[in-house]
């Protein structure tokens, strides 16, 4: 399709800010159990926004700017978190804060799901292996997810009203398709050949969510958004799309069942690249599939998908094309930045270097380091390298956890800071004590983050005036010879007093209570693997003598070596 057919849907940049207002986006990368973590994060978010919305409605002195969050774009656990947002936002909910572990659920979506409901014990169970037409999908039983999906579908309360939410938000979650999009790259010098073909696996679901706040403005859209209106509830169609978009994204490969998505066909033919053009300048290009005859047009395009994570984790680029535009840009400079884009990351660090030595490396580690470098490679962005370089880019900003080390030593960050950070990020399915920390952890440190981290210099004309105000000087913070301000001031009951370090959850895990689960577990999928194949005896026999017992010593193991190294037992 030639430029000028693009559809006028897809507009080169998105309308101007509104006037002394900071758009933002959420990435919220994948996390396996350190959803919790995020999940905290996002409820003091939230709560702050709650208190600085009610100081300027009573006409208290604190600062008048406003956000606006108009993008979640997920991975994995962070796709759980973005469908949980867009469930909880149009509803008062209450905050969960320092203190032991509620005994009953709270009421807050994001505590209830990721703290209280989540547990190694459900998915330890069988009921997914009930019926034994039906192929083993998952390692683990993924029906606690969809029971847990169900409930929070059904969540409900009292309207909130919230002006810092767009109306639509949007929310992108990433996949990874295992069917695949074919497509051609056609050379010149051999016409009888049609091109080479190529496969893309990173995909992407996307939709504009009716917050009900406000007026619905969607003063633009990408051509393969999905609407989802109407109050949530687990029979709407366009909410279980919503659900179903993020229990795919975090569909752990392996562990956890994978998720049929069908879209219509169009959804690819829309879809472009920015390529430079002879005069410079971007030009967006279309890239339509090579769909075969019978396939295209009418109808659904169907794939199994999985984990996001696995090809994009950090999904940063979706939310910043949602608020830049196809061939926008977020101004960067500090006087100048009206869009934010925040990353989430609970595993910001890199993994493990690969072999070094060819004489020390078997043909088992040989093949595991190149199934870790497939996954590594297809996340490396090297655009995103270089602008992290840049000290004067104040378009982008993470969070990610830290804690005081427990034995004095250096902080914990990254993962390491997490209860949940052992087992690959698994650790914190284990106990709920590991998740009710990280949960809040997550708090503590999106306080800091808000009063320490998401500023811009003062010279940024949204806060003009605020120098010669006392009431409004008392919230700029001078940080090496420059001042700055806020994006989002702590105000009213999240400002004062520090968000306390919680506890870190020594001992709160017996491996002894679910070893009996484990091996439930492994009995089950063995009956379900050898159902239909001859030879039972032997099999059996190997299983009883050796297999079993094995296994299980293995499971056994790693858990007391990872918790361990975490100081957790």
């Amino acid at each position: 399709m030639p430029e000028t057919e693009l559809p006028l849907a897809r507009p080169r940049e998105t309308p101007a800010c509104r006037p002394r207002t900071f758009e933002l986006g959420f990435a919220l990368a994948g996390a396996v159990s350190g959803g919790a973590y995020a999940a905290g994060v996002l409820d003091f978010f939230y709560e702050a926004l709650e208190h600085w919305q009610d100081a300027k409605a009573r006409g208290l002195p604190v600062p008048n700017h406003d956000v606006l969050l108009r993008i979640i774009s997920g991975a994995s656990a962070g796709s759980i978190n973005g469908v949980l947002s867009a469930i909880a936002l149009p509803y008062r909910f209450p905050h969960v804060h320092a203190g032991p572990a509620p005994a009953t659920p709270t009421g807050n979506p994001f505590y209830d799901a990721w703290v209280k409901r989540i547990d190694i014990r459900a998915l330890l169970g069988r009921a997914d292996l009930a019926d034994p037409s039906q192929p083993i999908a998952s390692l683990l039983d993924s029906t606690c997810l969809d029971a847990i999906a169900k409930d929070m579908l059904a969540y409900t309360n009292g309207p909130a009203t919230r002006p810092y939410i767009a109306n639509p938000m949007k929310c992108v979650f990433t996949v990874t398709n295992l069917r695949g999009v074919p497509y051609v790259v056609q050379f010149r010098g051999n016409p009888e050949i049609p091109g080479h073909g190529m496969m893309a696996h990173a995909d992407w679901l996307r939709f504009a969510v009716n917050t009900g706040q406000g007026r619905y403005e969607q003063a633009w859209k990408f051509p393969d958004e999905r609407i989802v209106t109407g109050p949530n509830h687990p029979y709407s169609k366009d909410w279980q799309g919503l659900m179903d978009a993020a229990l795919a994204s975090s569909a752990f490969p392996a562990g956890l069942r994978y998720r049929e998505v069908a879209r219509p066909w169009a959804d690819y033919d829309q879809r472009v690249v920015v390529v430079p053009a002879e005069d410079g300048k971007a030009t967006p290009v279309p890239i339509p599939p090579a769909w075969a005859d019978d396939e295209g047009g009418n109808g659904d395009y169907r794939f199994v998908a999985v984990d996001g994570g696995a090809m994009d984790n950090e999904p940063f680029e979706l939310a910043r094309t949602e608020l830049a535009g196809t061939l926008g840009r977020n101004p960067r400079e500090g006087d100048r930045v009206n869009r934010i884009v925040i990353m989430l990351d609970p595993f910001p660090e890199a993994e493990a270097p690969g072999p070094v030595e060819a004489s020390d490396t078997n043909l088992i580690e040989s093949m595991a380091a190149l199934f870790g470098a497939w996954k590594q490679q297809a996340r490396f962005k090297p655009e995103e390298v270089a602008l992290a370089l840049d000290t004067t880019v104040y378009s982008r900003f993470m969070i990610a956890p830290s804690r005081p080390c427990t034995t004095g030593g250096p902080r914990w960050i990254g993962g390491r800071a997490l209860a949940a950070g052992a087992l690959g990020g698994f650790s914190g399915f284990l106990a709920e004590a590991y998740r009710h920390h990280d949960y809040l952890l997550g708090r503590r440190n999106c306080q800091r983050f808000l009063s320490e981290r998401l500023l811009v210099p003062a010279s940024n004309p949204i806060f003009a005036g605020w120098a010669k105000d006392p009431a409004m000087r008392s919230y700029l913070r001078d940080v090496d010879g420059e001042t700055f301000a806020p994006v989002i001031p702590l105000v009213g009951g999240c400002q004062g007093l520090r968000e306390p370090l919680p506890t870190w959850p020594r001992g709160a895990f017996d491996e002894a209570s679910v070893m009996p689960l484990v091996e439930s577990r492994m009995q089950a999928l063995y009956r379900a693997a050898t159902a239909n194949i001859g030879a039972r005896f032997a099999t059996w026999l190997a299983w009883r003598l050796y297999l079993r017992r094995t296994l299980l010593d293995i499971v056994s193991r790693r858990l007391r070596n990872a918790l361990s190294a975490f100081d957790l037992l």
